[in-house]
This record gives structure tokens, C-alpha cells and sequence, in this order.
């Protein structure tokens, strides 16, 4: 199983921000099995666009990301995500040890469109989207009006080859004016859903 994950926008939230719950613990969520999971992954990640999150509470960043990949490596299973250089989520998910992935209720969507259409770098997309932070044991951040919750450990980290790109995908960068994506794969460490 394998799907597009795209990084789209990020945000950074004050150490004052006081919307956050601090833990899971005593909320709706269940935890299942990686291969319990019951998604249309190409549904999932392409067309209803999920939220990737890095960081611990006071400091962390969200975008949304329409790029993905979820199957199995080294004989773990994993989800791969793609994030652009030149987003500001890129330096919590490269200075971070884990990620986390979450999807919402299709009611969220405005949520979702507004946390790709601006900058973490410039206003608090948390405060702006309205969504509400939940912590893992792990300290990662997930959101408290998601359906569905992945956090992952980084395995593995390369930024794409310019010299191994196709023309195509030269041509692609250069009409967005972006920096080269990082691949970061994580080994899935926990899935949470809500019924």
C-alpha cells in the first residue's frame, strides 16, 4: 500500500498557548494494530489530506500533507512522509526523534484548507484552525477533533537528489519555487482511533 503524503503549510504554537489537553489518558481514543487499520489509504492521504505534527508541548508545528506512504520496511510497518526544505515544519520534524499523522472527520475540512493556505512562521494555525492538542505518553502531538492518530519514530531521513530527479519533477520545483522534499520514514509505533 503506498500513497502521495504532501507537506502544504506548518505552525508553531507559543509556550503560553493554554488549548492544549496534556495527555491521551481518559479520552475517546482506542488503540489498534497496524494491520487492524481499516482506511482506504489513497482515500485517506490524497484526497481527504491528513495533519502531520512534530514537536513537544510549547513548541511544535503542524501542516497538512497530501504525499504518504504506508507498507513495511525492515520488516516493521511504517509511514513515510515528504516535507519540503523550505517549510517551517521541516525543522521540528528533523530536530524530533517521532511524528504523528492525523485524519478528521470530513466536518474539519475548512480546518484543514485554512492550515494550508498559511504559514506557521507568520501566525498561530493552531489558535486559527480550532483544533485542540492532545499529548502521547511520547510527548507528540495529536489533535483532540481527529478520527484517526499515527505517531511513528524516524528510521530513516534523505532530502531528495536534484541530479536523480526526472525533467518532470525539475520542472515541478521550479514552477513552485520550493525547496527539495526530505523523505522521513517513521516506524509506526501507535495507531488510535475514534468510533
Amino acid at each position: 500500500m503506498a500513497v502521495m503524503l504532501m507537506a502544504a503549510c506548518n505552525q508553531k504554537q507559543s509556550v503560553d498557548e493554554k488549548m492544549m489537553d496534556t495527555t491521551m489518558e481518559n479520552k475517546e481514543w482506542t488503540e489498534i494494530k497496524p494491520e487492524e487499520l481499516n482506511a482506504n489509504v489513497f482515500d485517506l492521504m490524497d484526497k481527504d489530506w491528513m495533519i502531520l505534527s512534530a514537536g513537544k508541548e510549547g513548541d511544535m508545528n503542524m501542516m497538512t500533507i497530501g504525499w504518504g506512504q504506508l507498507g513495511v520496511l525492515w520488516n516493521k510497518p511504517v509511514l513515510t512522509v515528504y516535507v519540503s526544505t523550505s517549510r517551517y515544519t521541516n525543522e521540528f520534524v528533523e530536530r524530533e526523534g517521532r511524528f504523528t499523522v492525523t485524519a478528521f472527520p470530513e466536518q474539519y475540512r475548512d480546518a484543514l484548507k485554512y492550515l494550508g493556505s498559511v504559514s506557521g512562521r507568520d501566525e498561530d494555525k493552531l489558535k486559527g484552525s480550532g483544533f485542540t492538542t492532545e499529548f502521547t505518553e511520547n510527548g507528540s502531538p495529536i489533535y483532540k477533533e481527529a478520527n484517526l492518530a499515527i505517531e511513528c519514530k524516524k528510521i530513516y531521513t534523505q532530502q531528495f537528489d536534484q541530479s536523480l530527479l526526472r525533467d518532470e519533477q525539475k520542472d515541478w520545483y521550479a514552477q513552485r519555487g520550493i525547496g527539495l522534499h526530505v523523505m522521513y520514514i517513521g516506524e509506526i509505533e501507535h495507531i488510535w482511533v475514534k468510533e
